[in-house]
């Protein structure tokens, strides 16, 4: 569901407020929306790190990332939500802003919080946040050969933050 996978993206990520009630967080700008004719009401890309479900859902201006992902059009009633896996999705995960926005964030927690861990430890560190589990030696490799291909260098100790960004790219 688009809920979960936004809102794991945002604690992942360190974003994640975890406040309860209050008023409900307007929907960020797009081409799409805007084209269409949204109020001036803008919220930023992250929703503030609050929960998708303070996120305003308008009939008319639906959240992309709920609608990639099968959530039920609020003026109808649905006695059981869709469940797909289809390309666009993917599509959505890899050019979305909201998704690119979150990878940098992740990064940055991950280069302040283990700023003098090893490369293998801080892509151990972002598997236990993302998976809840340790990397296998190929996920080891492949992230460090990401990291080698984005930096444009073969030693990972200088590895740029847009290099680790691609990393928590991929893994999302």
């Amino acid at each position: 569901e688009g809920e979960a996978i936004r809102d794991a993206m945002l604690m992942v990520s360190g974003r994640l407020d975890l406040r309860m009630f209050g008023q409900s967080v307007p929907l960020h700008e797009s081409q799409f929306v805007e084209a269409r004719g949204l109020r001036s009401e803008r919220g930023p890309l992250d929703g503030e790190g609050r929960r998708s479900i303070y996120v305003a859902a308008r009939r008319n201006f639906l959240p992309m990332m709920m609608t990639a992902f099968d959530t039920p059009t609020p003026f109808t009633t649905v006695g059981r939500r869709n469940v797909s896996n289809v390309p666009g999705q993917m599509l959505f995960l890899m050019n979305d802003p909201f998704v690119h926005q979150q990878a940098g964030v992740w990064a940055d927690r991950l280069l302040k919080e283990l700023p003098e861990s090893s490369i293998e430890q801080r892509i151990r560190n972002l598997y236990l946040a993302a998976f809840s589990r340790e990397p296998s030696a190929t996920e080891i490799t492949r992230c460090s050969a990401t990291l080698r291909e984005v930096n444009g260098v073969s030693d990972l100790a200088s590895a740029s933050k847009d290099s680790w960004t691609e990393v928590c790219h991929a893994l999302f």
